[in-house]
């Protein structure tokens, strides 16, 4: 008889919908393969939540991805006005809480909130909001600790790889330097630029019209997101630094000349995050890179980090981030917590 596991997605954007789609879509096989049949008992966006006790079947999860932006309140008879995670969790009790809101960087809400009152109702928690874990990492963990539940965040790095749990899993090596292309946008805007020769502004162009960059992408362009990334990475290494101290270079300084400069001389450009964990120095630059090297052929959409330890280097290469490509790093750390601890 299937293991019921009962979820609740916190933030039904992009990701939170693909991952609601992902569940529908693949609910019976995940039952069929592994014994764990997940419920969705709660829904909830900035303005409102539904919520079935019983979990949503996979027609009403797909239902619910056909509404507009913001308007899970709209989905009757289900459905609240606002959000209170006392009325959810004493209606549903869910077992795993999903956070998928949005990363904010000076309070970290209301992800850190969010997270800290699941952990606190008992709940196992997967995220792939980054700001709680850059903001609180230890705290959280900690708390987690003490009451007996996991945290997990594979999505938060690398989203469409396993780079998190490799990196956790390397216990044996001592782990010496972290570098590579970890933010899609800023990523996609120069490949835009040297296959098109095209300035910064009209590769943000397009990249807003392709999807590729929020309508305020100062996160991605300024370096932010990378940033975080390092920071969650740090922590999960044990040598944690906080986003301040990460030396932080924007693209949009970028010009057409720069770019047609660099490859006179044999070399693209890209923004490089770079964590030297021995001189504890950490940095997103754009650099240099001749044609030849690794991080030169990872274009568009794609990245890739190298992790170099005193045994071995570990070289990832895939889409970083994407809403389905998420949703599934997701999904795989609610299946790895409903395996082992539930």
């Amino acid at each position: 008889m299937d293991r019921k596991v009962k979820i609740a997605l916190i933030g039904f954007g992009s990701v939170g919908r693909a991952l609601a789609r992902v569940i529908a879509l693949k609910r019976k096989i995940i039952s069929s393969k592994y014994g764990i049949l997940i419920d969705v008992v709660g829904v909830a966006d900035s303005k409102g939540m539904a919520l079935k006790a019983e979990g949503f079947d996979e027609y009403e999860l797909l239902k619910l991805c056909e509404l507009p932006r913001s308007g899970v309140n709209l989905f009757k008879p289900y459905a609240y006005q606002g959000v209170d995670l006392d009325v959810l969790y004493d209606n549903t009790q869910p077992e795993i809480h999903i956070e998928l809101t949005p990363s904010e960087y000076i309070s970290g809400e209301p992800g850190v909130s969010n997270i800290v009152y699941a952990i606190d109702r008992g709940a196992h928690v997967v995220t792939a909001n980054k700001a709680p874990l850059v903001l609180r990492y230890r705290e959280i963990v900690s708390r987690a600790l003490s009451k007996g539940v996991k945290i997990k965040f594979r999505a938060t790095v690398l989203g469409g790889t396993p780079f998190i749990e490799t990196l956790m899993n390397m216990r044996s090596h001592d782990i010496e330097k972290v570098e590579g292309i970890v933010n899609a946008t800023s990523n996609f805007i120069l490949t835009e630029m040297h296959e098109r020769l095209i300035d910064f502004n009209d590769a943000l162009k397009r990249a807003q019209a392709l999807g590729v960059a929020e309508a305020n992408p100062a996160l991605d362009i300024d370096g932010i997101d990378a940033a975080a990334k390092l920071v969650i990475i740090s922590n999960v290494l044990e040598k944690p630094i906080t986003i301040e101290e990460i030396y932080k270079e924007s693209i949009s300084g970028i010009t057409l000349k720069d770019v047609i400069d660099a490859v006179r001389q044999g070399c693209v450009l890209k923004s490089i995050a770079s964590f030297d964990i021995r001189g504890r120095k950490a940095s997103i630059r754009v650099v240099r890179i001749p044609k030849s090297d690794l991080f030169a052929q990872i274009n568009g959409i794609m990245n890739g980090v190298r992790i170099r330890s005193d045994a071995t280097e570990v070289v990832f290469i895939g889409k970083g981030g994407g809403s389905m490509e998420t949703a599934h790093s997701v999904l795989d750390d609610i299946l790895s917590i409903a395996m082992e601890y539930l």
